[in-house]
């Protein structure tokens, strides 16, 4: 009979269905190949297109319905508003970084000195110069001494700022394959449901409102406050012409990510301000840093927990872990990731207290 038993094994069912998965296993390893180049801009895509969706919903209304007109006319828009800041930008930070450049790519690397105005001058600029590192002091012999480790960290940084270009040109495609998506958003968001039913039961609707609901509000009160924030300051650096005023925004947009704000940089600015700007246009910097340092705490409670389906230290939380985890694109992915295991938890605590009261013995004395 053992013999018998063993005779058949394994089923031909079995075989069959193995080998099945052994091949859609593989052609899905390859689809996934094919699509890895495209793995950002895809991401990024999506994210834009979730984010952007009320915006375009009330185009198409001003414009009769006609959503390939009103698709087209945002993503003009989109392309206006990040083409013509990342110019001037970009332009500002490709100056800084050739300066870096050939600092670092001299012969001998030594402390910057401040011009010899500043030496002689009085007031703030005096008190910054006299305790400036001269080029002789204990600063400049320990660059000298470590040169090789100080050019190794700033070439990293000028390599890690020169790929803003790129990163740049990756938006703009991302946002004109936002705008194609727009046009069948609703199909899109039938089919991301309908496949959520098949993985998660039926609760694909919901999480696909979930999800959709917290890109919003990452897009509007993490990264939507930190770019006004950027953009604002960038205002300021570039029309009172402060040195390096690219750099200085890409820095105040990455503070302003990670919540730690432009406070930082804004009060070297107006340091800077004090000590090189006559009194007016330092006074004017100065305001206006003020405002922009000060505008997140009215930001960002008005825009991050507004109609959350989630406690907002969840969105938080997420959000600047993601970043740290997978940087930008970590925004949104962190944020949603950590959101649904959150409604996830809650649905399942909720099931098990439900299932506890069921089951839970009469009390005698009722």
């Amino acid at each position: 009979m053992n013999n018998g038993a063993h005779r058949g094994w394994p089923p031909a069912i079995a075989i069959d269905t193995f080998i099945r998965l052994i091949l859609l296993g593989g052609l899905l390893t390859w689809c996934v190949l094919i699509l890895a180049p495209f793995t950002t801009i895809l991401v990024w895509s999506v994210i834009l297109s979730v984010a952007l969706y009320p915006l375009f919903s009330a185009m198409t209304r001003w414009m009769g319905g006609r959503k390939g007109l009103a698709a087209t006319a945002l993503v003009l828009v989109g392309l206006t508003c990040i083409a013509v800041p990342g110019y001037f930008t970009g332009q500002s930070l490709v100056s800084s970084l050739q300066a870096l450049r050939a600092h670092l790519t001299a012969d001998e690397l030594h402390v910057p000195q401040l011009p010899p105005e500043w030496y002689t001058g009085t007031g703030l600029k005096k008190i910054i110069a006299d305790r400036w590192p001269a080029s002789d002091g204990a600063v400049a012999a320990m660059v000298r001494d470590h040169a090789d480790q100080v050019k190794d960290i700033a070439l990293r940084l000028v390599k890690g700022l020169a790929s803003f270009t790129v990163d740049l040109l990756k938006l703009i495609i991302a946002f004109v394959a936002a705008g194609v998506m727009l046009a069948f958003a609703r199909e899109g968001g039938q089919a991301a449901e309908r496949f959520l039913d098949r993985v998660m039961g039926r609760n694909g609707k919901a999480m696909v409102d979930l999800a959709a609901g917290t890109v919003r509000q990452v897009a509007k009160g993490i990264l939507g406050v930190a770019v006004l924030q950027s953009a604002m300051f960038a205002a300021g650096v570039f029309i009172a012409g402060v040195p390096a005023a690219g750099f200085l925004t890409i820095a105040a947009l990455l503070l302003c990510i990670v919540q730690i704000g432009v406070g930082p940089i804004g009060i070297g600015v107006i340091i800077y301000a004090w000590a090189s700007m006559t009194t007016l246009p330092a006074v004017l910097l100065t305001i206006w840093m003020l405002v922009v340092m000060i505008s997140d705490n009215i930001l960002k409670p008005l825009l991050l927990g507004r109609g959350a389906a989630v406690p907002t230290l969840v969105i938080f939380l997420g959000a600047i872990g993601g970043f740290i985890l997978s940087g930008f694109i970590g925004l949104f992915t962190g944020a949603v990731v950590l959101s649904i295991g959150y409604r996830l938890m809650m649905s399942w605590m909720a099931g098990v207290e439900k299932g506890l009261g069921q089951d839970a013995p009469a009390d005698p004395g009722a």
